[in-house]
């Protein structure tokens, strides 16, 4: 693979930050600082991708609802669900997990895989801003004192509020694609090299505990990605109109749960954030060779998640 399309596949570079920052021990200071600014390159990059007023239609507004109901009221509740078997550290990760929005990458993805990719950004704009009220109501409600607020606020407006913001001068730049992606995986790989290594102990030290997590991660994303595809499909729904659903239902931003995770408590709490990361990114190869076996032609290349 040459370097440059070794920095364009997400897959690759994923990879290259776990497997990294597993042997190195991630940074050896500034890590939260670190973390956080790599993610806030990353949002801000990713969101320049996004229209936020594209559209306003009855069938758009239709379309994010019920996107919100199955990434914030379904995959959120499966989440808590999983979460409920592990300990307090562990516990508040999945938390913190099911408070996130949805993937900003469910929007590259639904037009990778032939979906409406306009209602997709849509609805992710809608996500976002209810994120904002969101995910300090779940995180407060669930572990309550254990959060600083001040802290929370300003870091949902560091990593959400601020990216949406500088998003659009970026967006004035016009980006080359594979400049663009390359910058947004370099960034996703500094973030895992981070996490992975601040929780190399847990990776190493404690399989059980990765074992655990995985079956939990494997249900997270599969198990509904899997049960709302086939309940879609079921009822009728053609595949380019079940695409962002299965997308949203399987899709949490795992680099914002991960880097809150480290800003407001303990590395060890970002191990569910960061195991998911690989599953999630399994899964998105799965969904391009399942639609191509069923449902037409179109595969599905390497492409970023937050």
């Amino acid at each position: 693979m040459r370097p440059a399309n070794f920095l364009e596949s997400y897959t690759a570079m994923m990879a290259l930050g776990l497997i990294l920052g597993l042997v190195a021990g991630g940074f050896p200071a500034l890590t939260k600082e670190i973390s956080m600014a790599s993610l806030a390159i990353l949002m801000t990059l990713s969101l320049s991708n996004v229209s936020l007023t594209e559209t306003k239609s009855k069938g758009h507004i239709d379309h994010a609802l019920k996107a919100l109901f199955i990434n914030y009221g379904l995959l959120t509740l499966l989440i808590l669900a999983i979460g409920a078997f592990f300990y307090e550290d562990l516990w508040w990760g999945w938390v913190l997990m099911a408070a996130a929005p949805s993937a900003i990458s469910v929007v590259p993805f639904t037009t990778i895989l032939g979906g409406e990719t306009s209602k997709a950004l849509f609805s992710t704009a809608t996500n976002y801003a209810a994120a904002l009220l969101l995910m300090p109501a779940i995180t407060f409600a669930l572990i309550g004192s254990a959060v600083s607020t001040s802290s929370l606020v300003y870091s949902l407006l560091l990593l959400i509020v601020l990216p949406m913001i500088l998003s659009r001068g970026v967006t004035r730049l016009q980006l080359a694609k594979p400049v663009s992606t390359s910058l947004m995986n370099v960034s996703f790989a500094v973030l895992i090299f981070a996490v992975a290594g601040a929780n190399r102990d847990a990776f190493v030290g404690d399989p059980m505990t990765v074992l655990a997590v995985s079956i939990g991660c494997t249900v997270r994303t599969f198990g509904i990605g899997l049960g709302t595809e086939f309940a879609l499909r079921g009822l009728g729904m053609p595949k380019p109109s079940r695409i962002s659903y299965v997308l949203f239902s399987s899709y949490k931003n795992l680099g914002l749960t991960a880097t809150l995770a480290i800003a407001l408590f303990e590395p060890v709490v970002a191990v569910p954030a960061t195991i998911c990361i690989v599953f999630e990114v399994v899964w998105v190869i799965f969904l391009g060779r399942y639609y191509t076996a069923f449902n037409g032609t179109r595969t599905v290349s390497h492409s970023h998640e937050t």
